[in-house]
């Protein structure tokens, strides 16, 4: 089967089978990617062509490194920070229905306008810079006001939001790294 697609995991929808010589069965089925899918979606094309190699086509990591003209320190790097990356994604994602209760039910007892704005693109973004950017503030302000949230979550003692954002704290930009260049945001994408 050929797919044509600008990267290599762009077309689980249409993913049937990647027979393997000598191997019956694949590491995941295409029930395991629709599930991922969601997590999946929040890699870069690079990243996902480096799961999809190596997890879909069960490719070795040397054959990976030439498929995508990489070295082997630099594909190993990228597994790791894909495995973090995923595995804080997994996490938010279990936590959201938390959030958004509290959203709902509490947050105005412990937080402005302005700070719940804050929060939320964090819970979303993981990025002072996207938060920033689409809160049209700075990045002190928004770093800042996180800090003052933080410590009135843990002095009210609001454990399970204050552990979602002690861990949103410890991995900032981990979802959509971002980077300020000349004024402009580029994604990680574009790396």
């Amino acid at each position: 089967m050929s797919i044509q697609v600008s990267y290599v995991g762009g077309d689980v929808e249409n993913y049937k089978d990647i027979s393997v010589e000598g191997e019956a069965e694949q590491f995941l089925t295409v029930e395991n990617v629709k599930y991922f899918r969601t997590l999946f979606s929040f890699l870069n094309p690079k990243d996902r062509d480096i799961l999809y190699l190596i997890f879909l086509s069960r490719k070795k990591q040397t054959e990976v490194q030439d498929i995508l003209e990489r070295g082997q320190s630099s594909l190993c790097y990228d597994i790791k920070q894909i495995r973090k990356r995923l595995k804080c994604i997994s996490y938010l994602k279990s936590v959201s229905d938390i959030f958004v209760e509290f959203l709902e039910k509490d947050a105005s007892k412990y937080f402005n306008e302005q700070e719940k704005a804050i929060l939320t693109m964090l819970f979303f973004s993981t990025s002072y810079i996207c938060t920033a950017e689409v809160l049209k503030m700075s990045q002190v302000k928004v770093s800042s006001t996180f800090e003052k949230c933080l410590e009135r979550l843990l002095k009210k003692k609001i454990w399970p939001i204050y552990e979602i954002f002690y861990t949103i704290g410890k991995n900032l930009n981990i979802i959509k790294r971002t980077y300020r260049r000349n004024g402009l945001i580029l994604d990680a994408i574009m790396d």
